[in-house]
């Protein structure tokens, strides 16, 4: 040991001390090691490391990492570990003593004694510990971490270097890559390149966190056409290949993979991503020099590892990029690939891929050309667009079209092969036939005809269908057509040329036509239209009635018309009716009656209806040529199905007369006869004019004589006609006075239908053959009748128009025809209408009967049997009746109904009032009728059921009829249950089983109401009960899991069913059947009741929506599964009560211990509560109530009523839990916390806030009165008198305005967040503390908390000292030590701190518990920063803020602490005064320390080592470096000797800025005798006080020595040092606007004379203009003009550049300084004057130009420039030429700016201009208010700027006075 410190001593203090022999003997000799290494001191470590390895080794790595980073590693390389150790120590000789003896006895010494230095030699530790080397992990991440830090602390990127390959040489392999990794850092930092790379830097971490492709592109940064090659071949390739050794390829990763479908980013080489992200920035020029050189050569893969690499990646970069103009560079890409192979190593596509680039490229090419660019990567994805695409293709040919001159036909061709290109190439989703669709339209847009018809006709493989070529030619020609400005205009005959193209087309013609007719046709007819006119007609039927109308007789022109018609568009067959029946009209008012009936009956034909009254009129009109019955009859007919209703009854009337006919001439057709007087002439039937008996016996005889027969006399045939009239007609009535013989005679209309027609009729009517039904019939609602029928019906039509009776046998006929089978019930019922015409009822009965016979099929049976009931009533009925009127209202009221029934009274009556014929036909009718209704009563049961099986017995069938009836009851509602069970008992069913499967159906269906199955089961409800087993499991099994829950009427009324049938089953004690296998456990009520009490529960809650009754209640007892959540997720206000008391009275039923997953009913309101409580929880969170107090008091309010109406239900609850709710009220408005800051204090949140407190109160004293009935309070953990109190004295407070609407709104919302958790003193406490966060005042604070704690028990000692007092300070101690731990944990909220302290700022309150209170604040915060564990940063703002309430300003603090906390009023002067008084006589030393002086130095110190540690980390300055000016310039010169760069000099200057705080705010107090004593009185007890110090001596004495009559800045000396640093980094500009922010200050000039000079000699060496500017701010005349004569020297040999031509710095100063005199009248300085005025004249250009508004925004940069030099500049340089007598040139310069007249030249104007200029300048001096901040002028020279500003005025009145003079 003493060895060691002997060598230690000679290579560190160089002479022998016992006092540190002492130190290095007690300390350890790893500290000692880590001493040296912190203090550089290598050969003394490398020495220590080689006397103690076994002893230092353990910390080996911690003490290298002592080692400064800034020292080179080479000094001390040979003590950094390898992999192995080394093999061998030189150590001394081992001591007798250091035996394993003497081992033995340490290792039995204690623990404490055995770790021992002073016996613990070299040789004991290599015996106790053996050796320990690091692993190589270790030593691995050690090295890892000592360059890392050497970059980060010291930024010499060569120590990390140096010290990684020592690291590697030492055999640690693992660091090879991390060695890399900073070579190429260090070749990206130091290499020789451009600008740009010299202006790179880059941290190492930063550097490790980016990934292998960011270096790489990092290497390429900024990399230019000009040096890329040879970028990517010595840096970025390189290390390239060595990072992707072992990837993919993108070959092999392309050979099954689609070139664009798959993300190829994992397998691309970094120089194909790098060339992808160029392209994107459309650097294609870039790619095009890459691709080419990667192409020279593959086989060294220097940039491409392969063919299929370069072209994956040229296809990449060329569709990524977007420019639309560099087509022949994309095209040199392409042309530098080389020949792509498709073989196995390529991908199938590649070389396919290639082709189609070409081909995007030239598509390219042509859209530019075409005036349409896009970019290359728009053809990759058209095929998705060919919308777009097709809008691409027409805005081409629109172009193209447009062009001019017009395009020639070579033009177009070549077009047409480029668009055929687009097609093949890039378009191939459009067919070539739509591209030579457009092209066609764009050639006939063009006028080219005789061009488009050669290629509307087809080119090569491609040609248009007919029709799209036609639709073509259609849409040019009506373009051409319709821009026509009159009909001989040019653009219809290019329509008309145009149509030529397809003069054979159909669809062409008709376009053609429609010209041709608006130019030719309608104009023969004297009608002109214009085709703009023609457009705007909508309707073209117009232009057709203006042609009629045209000219007389154009009418007649039918076909003409028609034809104009149809070339106009009208082509259907409305149109052409329309242009018929305006042509017909116009006839018909001409006269020409003809042509109107040939065209009407066209028109009808066609169902025109708009004609029918034209129609009606010729049909009624005179005979016209061609008009027959069937022509009259077809327009009549037509004009009725069209007509008003007021033409109805006349039209009628003629149609009837036409019928009649019509009637005859269908039986003629049908049957090929005719009468006498009808013949067959064409297609008419004519009659022959009948006027006699006579004639009608001509033609009889005329027939006879065809027939051989002889004549026949008249009166025989008259005599054969009334017999005929009396077989078909009754004799005419004797009271009209007439008969037959005299009715025919006089009418002749009626003899001759009955001579003529009423024979062949009858004839018709008694043929067979003529019975068949195949013709339409003429009775409504019959499809089809016979000839024989129609000719019946003929006949009585006749007779009833002629008011004749028909017989019977005519009547009965028709029946029989009618109702011939097979027939339908209608036809029955039609025939028995005719039935009841008969006079003679038994005709009818034997007709009906004969039927009966006939008839085989049962329904027409039936059928039959209905008529001849409703037969046999109609008649019985019409007994009665009167006359025929009420006979016919008979009929219409008993054939309203069909199925009509008839009972017996009926049948009876008619029984006696009828003969012995009725009584038997009513005898065979009743077994018929039995039956029918026996089959009746089934069908309407069931309808459609095989009655015959019914009543045939078949079981099976009945059966399954039956329950099929049962099961249709689910769906529809048919009370049947009674015919359900008739049937049952009448077939022989299972009566009970039915009644069951009723029920069941009826149940289950939700058609049937709880009332209807009561009414439908309450005749039979004995009969359930009494199968009650049956009924309960049928109910159980089937029918309750088939109801939902949510349908509780329906589960009451089965519940009830249960109840009734258990009740029946215990009253008879029969065994209640098994059916839940989990009853009502522990209950003694019975299953009868149970289902009673479950049915009455039902029914309470059933007005509940949605609530499953399942999930509350199972069969035989509850659901235990779900009961709690159903119940719960349904209450609201309207339900609490039923489900409460639904909940209380189903949890009664067990006795015992009440089962897991039922709640309570008290459960119930506590639900209900929370729920409310969490809506009102949920809207304070949600709704922006802070923003406005009317919405607060609302919710203030509603919080209230809802406690209000919650109240009775929360005094229910156990007492724990009614006061966790009444907390949860307290806590409602916890979420406005977020709001709070910043209310305003005004009455309206005053008033919130008192409403709030009231109701807190009154929630504290409900809290009260549920705690005093607790029997132990103990359980409930909470006391809330105290809280009662404190609210009380704080809602006092709050009304007496002691505390603010925003304090106490901060307050109260404060203790919700933490308080209601405790006893008295917990509240108290927490409710205090959210007074002091809020930013109350001590006084408040102190009086709520006395109040409060005044009442507390004894118990509660956090509350009282140990005098018994309210113990304030401790209060204020528990609230401030949580918030300093905070601050220790890097907390940012300072915000409670600073309310805390302020609290404590006035004295307002009882001073000596302030005091008190005070005192204890103060300690603990100067004992928290006095900390040294605590982080420096903590402990600079611990005394900035022990500082500001202090009252003590060393500098301006922060604007946080000025807004936020407020100094404590006369603490200074106490506090201090306090502790003088305290001191001791002992603490009174020469090296006492001011305990305030001490205080401000410790702040600053720790201040500027934060600062310093952005230089180093090993920097550091206490205290004692800042007692005196000595030691903080020598302190000062270390720290300038550690800065390089920019940000350390930007540190040294905040440093310099704290600094003046200190030494600058009373310079007198610094030269006093107790700051000269304290500084000479500092000393440092470090155990090194020898090594070596970095103070420069003599420049201290040369400082001492210096004698100035100028009052110098105290720091002089480090401001020279940091101008020093700036000149050195060029920064001139901070040097002049430091020197210039040093003016404004009190502080004396910032450099001393001596160190000026040589700053300025510096400064001359580099620029002389920087120089004279630096001088004029420094009060030293030699040297100003020492460097005036450097300027003038250089502007003789150099002139005025650019650079120095617009120096408006140069010129401020040099007019702020005075030296312009010096200037003006030494001749020496003619240059220099010279570049003053080219300056002045410069600026007064830029000015008078700047003004012109077309300049005005190319000067804007200038201008807050150029206001400086007019406002300031140009008057006070006018004023210096004055004052020196250059009155002239002054106003020279001032006409020149004025743009004075050049005729003024010849009169001596200047002194008048220059007395007007200097007088008006000083009038609008004091309005020209110019703030250089505001405007942005000349920032570097403010203060210069504001002084030259105050001086301008005196020199003004000065030149003034001086040109009064010389006037």
């Amino acid at each position: 040991m003493v060895f060691t410190d002997l060598q230690l001593n000679n290579l560190v203090w160089y002479r022998f001390s016992v006092q540190e022999y002492h130190k290095f003997r007690i300390m350890p000799i790893n500290k000692a090691a880590v001493a040296l290494a912190d203090s550089g001191k290598i050969g003394a470590l490398n020495l220590i490391f080689k006397r103690h390895p076994y002893t230092l080794t353990p910390s080996m790595l911690e003490i290298l990492a002592a080692v400064p980073e800034t020292i080179p590693v080479q000094t001390y390389g040979q003590l950094l570990p390898g992999r192995s150790p080394p093999t061998s120590f030189a150590l001394r000789e081992e001591d007798w003593v250091e035996c394993e003896k003497m081992v033995s006895f340490i290792n039995r010494l204690p623990e404490d004694k055995k770790n021992s230095i002073h016996i613990r030699t070299e040789s004991i530790v290599k015996q106790i510990l053996r050796f320990s080397w690091p692993s190589a992990d270790e030593l691995s991440r050690w090295y890892k971490n000592r360059a890392r830090d050497i970059d980060t602390f010291s930024g010499q990127l060569d120590n990390c270097l140096c010290l990684i390959d020592f690291a590697c040489r030492k055999g640690i392999g693992e660091l090879q890559q991390f060695y890399e990794d900073i070579t190429y850092l260090h070749q990206l930092i130091y290499s020789d390149g451009g600008d740009q790379e010299k202006n790179f830097t880059m941290s190492l971490c930063a550097w490790e966190q980016l990934s292998d492709y960011e270096k790489f592109k990092m290497m390429l940064k900024g990399v230019k056409e000009e040096n890329l090659v040879e970028r990517l071949r010595d840096k970025a390739i390189p290390f390239m290949q060595k990072r992707s050794q072992g990837a993919t390829s993108i070959s092999e990763a392309l050979v099954a993979d689609s070139l664009f479908s798959v993300d190829h980013k994992n397998t691309e080489s970094f120089l194909v991503r790098w060339l992808k992200e160029a392209a994107l920035e459309n650097k294609l020029e870039i790619c095009l020099m890459v691709i080419e050189e990667g192409c020279k050569e593959f086989e060294s893969h220097v940039i491409f590892k392969d063919e299929v690499e370069a072209a994956y990646c040229a296809l990449q970069c060329l569709y990524l990029c977007t420019v639309t103009d560099r087509w022949s560079t994309m095209a040199a890409i392409l042309s530098k690939l080389p020949q792509v192979q498709d073989t196995e190593k390529c991908f199938k596509g590649l070389v396919q891929r290639l082709k189609l680039a070409e081909g995007h490229i030239e598509a390219g090419r042509l859209l530019a050309y075409y005036q349409v660019p896009k970019p290359l990567n728009f053809f990759l994805e058209a095929h998705s667009d060919g919308k777009g695409v097709k809008q691409i293709l027409r805005l081409i040919l629109s172009k193209f079209v447009r062009r001019q001159p017009s395009r020639s036909d070579n033009d177009w061709a070549n077009m047409w092969r480029d668009m055929q290109y687009l097609q093949e190439k890039v378009f191939p989703f459009l067919d070539l036939e739509y591209m030579l669709t457009e092209f066609c339209r764009g050639l006939l847009k063009a006028g080219k005809f005789s061009l488009a018809r050669n290629y509307l006709k087809g080119t090569g493989s491609v040609s248009l269908a007919s029709e799209k070529a036609e639709n073509l030619v259609i849409q040019a020609a009506r373009e051409y057509f319709f821009s026509a400005s009159s009909l001989a205009c040019s653009e219809i005959w290019k329509a008309k040329e145009c149509l030529k193209l397809f003069p054979g087309s159909r669809n062409v013609k008709a376009e053609a036509d429609m010209i041709d007719a608006l130019t030719v046709k309608l104009p023969e007819l004297g009608v002109t239209l214009l085709p703009l006119q023609f457009r705007q007609i909508k309707d073209p039927m117009e232009i057709i009635k203006m042609a009629i109308t045209s000219q007389a007789g154009a009418y007649l022109q039918v076909d003409e018309l028609i034809e104009i018609a149809k070339l106009l568009g009208l082509n259907s067959q409305d149109d052409v009716s329309a242009v018929e029946e305006a042509i017909a009209r116009e006839a018909a008012v001409a006269g020409d009656l003809q042509l109107a009936f040939d065209l009407c009956l066209v028109l009808a034909k066609k169902g025109h209806g708009p004609i029918w009254d034209l129609c009606a009129a010729i049909a009624r009109g005179p005979a016209l040529e061609n008009m027959d019955i069937n022509s009259r009859k077809q327009l009549l007919g037509f004009a009725l199905s069209h007509c008003d209703e007021e033409s109805i009854g006349e039209l009628l009337h003629a149609w009837k007369d036409l019928d009649m006919q019509g009637q005859c001439e269908t039986l003629m057709m049908l049957t090929g006869t005719n009468p006498p007087n009808f013949s067959i002439q064409g297609s008419s039937v004519i009659s022959f004019p009948v006027h006699s008996i006579q004639d009608i016996v001509n033609l009889r005889d005329c027939s006879k004589l065809d027939e051989g027969v002889d004549n026949v006399d008249p009166e025989d045939h008259f005599n054969d006609i009334k017999n005929m009239l009396s077989v078909v007609a009754k004799n005419l009535p004797l009271e009209n006075g007439t008969d037959w013989e005299s009715l025919l005679r006089e009418n002749g209309k009626i003899l001759s239908f009955a001579a003529l027609q009423l024979p062949w009729l009858l004839k018709l009517s008694r043929k067979t053959e003529h019975g068949k039904k195949y013709i339409p019939g003429s009775i409504p609602g019959n499809l089809y009748m016979s000839v024989r029928a129609e000719a019946i019906l003929s006949i009585l039509s006749w007779l009833g128009r002629n008011g004749f009776a028909p017989r019977d046998d005519l009547i009965a006929s028709l029946a029989k025809s009618i109702i011939e089978p097979p027939v339908t019930e209608d036809e029955d019922l039609m025939g028995c209408s005719f039935l009841l015409n008969l006079v003679d009822a038994f005709n009818g009965i034997e007709i009906i009967e004969e039927q009966l016979k006939t008839r085989l099929d049962y329904q027409e049976i039936s059928s039959i049997m209905k008529v001849g009931m409703t037969y046999s009533v109609v008649h019985n009925s019409g007994v009665k009746c009167e006359g025929p009127a009420q006979r016919r209202e008979l009929l219409l009221r008993k054939f309203q109904d069909k199925h009509m029934s008839h009972s017996l009274d009926e049948i009876d009556k008619l029984d006696k009032e009828q003969s012995m014929f009725w009584r038997e036909w009513k005898v065979k009718l009743e077994e018929q009728k039995r039956l029918a209704d026996l089959s009746r009563v089934l069908e309407k049961i069931i309808p459609g059921v095989e009655t015959a099986r019914f009543l045939s017995g078949d079981f099976a069938y009945i059966k399954s009829e039956v329950l099929s009836l049962i099961e249709s009851v689910k769906m529809e509602k048919k009370h049947i249950l009674k015919d359900v069970l008739k049937l049952a008992d009448t077939y022989g069913l299972n009566h009970i089983e039915m009644l069951l499967r009723f029920l069941n159906s009826v149940l289950i269906s939700e058609v049937w109401s709880e009332d209807d199955i009561t009414a439908e089961f309450s005749e039979v409800k004995g009969e359930m009960l009494a199968c009650a087993v049956e009924a309960i499991k049928i109910i159980s099994f089937i029918i309750y899991p088939e109801i939902d829950g949510t349908n509780k009427p329906r589960l009451a009324y089965i519940y009830s069913l249960l109840s009734d049938c258990y009740s029946k089953l215990e009253e008879i004690k029969q065994p209640l059947p098994v059916i839940n296998s989990e009853p009502v456990q522990g209950s003694t009520v019975g299953l009868a009741h149970f289902y009673k009490i479950i049915e009455q529960e039902c029914r309470r809650v059933s007005f509940i929506q949605n609530l499953n009754f399942k999930n509350i209640v199972v069969l035989g007892g509850l659901n235990i599964k779900c009961f709690r959540s159903e119940v719960l997720n349904h209450i609201d206000e309207h339900s609490l009560e039923a489900l409460a008391k639904m909940v209380q009275n189903l949890v009664s039923m067990y006795t015992h211990l009440m089962p897991e997953g039922l709640v309570s009913w008290q459960d119930v309101y506590k639900h209900y509560i929370l729920s409310l409580l969490m809506d009102l929880e949920n809207r304070a969170k949600t709704d922006n109530h802070i923003e406005n107090p009317e919405n607060l008091q609302s919710l203030i309010s509603e919080l209230e009523q809802t406690y209000g109406s919650c109240r009775p239900y929360i005094k229910v609850l156990a007492h724990s839990e009614s006061l966790d709710i009444m907390k949860r009220y307290f806590t409602v408005i916890i979420p406005l916390k977020d709001y709070s800051e910043g209310l305003p204090d005004n009455s309206m949140w005053q008033d919130c806030l008192l409403m709030l407190l009231n109701f807190w109160i009154k929630l504290a004293d409900d809290m009260v009165e549920t705690v005093s009935h607790e029997t132990s309070r103990e359980k409930l953990k909470f006391d809330p008198d105290s809280l009662t109190r404190c609210l009380k004295v704080f809602m006092r407070l709050a009304m007496e305005e002691s505390v603010s609407p925003s304090q106490g709104w901060n307050t109260v919302l404060g203790y919700v967040n933490y308080g209601l958790v405790g006893g008295s003193a917990i509240e108290i406490f927490f409710f205090c503390r959210a007074m002091v966060f809020s930013g109350c005042r001590f006084r408040a604070i102190a009086e709520v908390f006395s109040d409060a704690a005044s009442k507390c028990p004894p118990s509660s000692t956090s509350l009282f000292d140990t005098e018994g007092n309210f113990d304030l300070p401790r209060l204020y101690l528990n609230m401030l030590d949580p918030i300093l731990q905070d601050l220790v944990a890097e907390s940012h909220e300072h915000q409670n701190l600073h309310r805390l302290l302020s609290s404590l700022s006035n004295l307002e309150a009882n001073f000596e518990d302030l005091t008190r209170v005070r005192h204890a604040v103060w300690e603990r915060l100067a004992m928290f920063s006095d900390n040294l564990e605590i982080p420096s940063r903590v402990r600079v703002y611990a005394l900035e803020l022990m500082q500001f309430i202090s009252g003590k300003n060393i500098k301006s603090f922060s604007a946080e602490l000025q807004s936020n906390l407020l100094p404590w009023e006369e603490w200074h002067e106490l506090h201090f005064a306090n502790k003088s008084s305290d001191t001791t006589p002992n603490q009174g030393a020469p090296d006492h320390v001011d305990t305030s002086s001490r205080f401000t130095s410790t702040l600053v110190a720790l201040k500027s080592s934060q600062l310093v540690s952005a230089i180093s980390s090993s920097l550091e300055i206490t205290p004692d470096d800042l007692l005196t000016v000595e030691a903080a310039v020598s302190c000062f010169s270390r720290l300038c000797d550690a800065a390089i760069t920019d940000p350390h000099i930007d540190a040294l200057l905040a440093v310099l800025a704290e600094w003046e705080g200190l030494f600058v705010i009373d310079m007198d107090l610094e030269n006093s005798p107790e700051a000269h004593d304290a500084g000479n009185n500092w000393s440092s007890e470090d155990w090194d006080e020898g090594w070596e110090s970095f103070q420069d001596e003599e420049q201290s004495e040369k400082e001492k020595n210096k004698v100035s009559s100028l009052s110098v800045h105290p720091l002089h000396s480090c401001w020279m040092e940091i101008f020093k640093k700036l000149v050195s980094r060029s920064r001139f500009s901070n040097v002049l606007k430091l020197i210039d922010q040093s003016l404004a200050k009190s502080n004396g000039v910032i450099l001393d004379e001596d160190e000026a000079e040589r700053l300025i000699q510096i400064v001359l060496r580099i620029d002389c203009f920087v120089a004279l500017k630096i001088i004029l701010l420094l009060p030293y005349e030699s040297m100003r003009l020492q460097c005036l004569d450097s300027v003038e020297e250089k502007l003789k040999q150099g002139g005025v550049s650019d650079a120095i031509g617009n120096d408006h710095e140069l010129l401020l100063l040099l007019l702020s300084s005075g030296i312009i005199p010096n200037i003006i009248n030494q001749s020496s300085y003619g240059t220099t004057f010279s570049y003053l005025c080219y300056l002045v004249g410069n600026f007064s250009r830029q000015y008078q130009e700047a003004r012109f508004p077309k300049q005005l925004k190319r000067q804007v940069p200038k201008f807050p420039i150029l206001l400086l030099f007019t406002r300031t500049l140009f008057p006070c340089f006018i004023s210096e030429l004055v004052k020196a007598d250059q009155s002239i040139l002054a106003g020279f310069f001032l006409s020149k700016s004025m743009h004075t007249n050049d005729a003024f030249s010849l009169i001596n104007i200047a002194n008048a201009s220059l007395s007007r200029y200097l007088e008006r300048e000083l009038q609008a001096l004091p309005g020209k208010d110019f703030d250089p901040r505001k405007t942005g002028s000349c920032e570097t020279l403010r203060n210069t700027v504001s002084s030259l500003r105050g001086k301008l005025q005196n020199s003004m009145e000065s030149a003034l006075a001086s040109l009064s003079r010389n006037v």
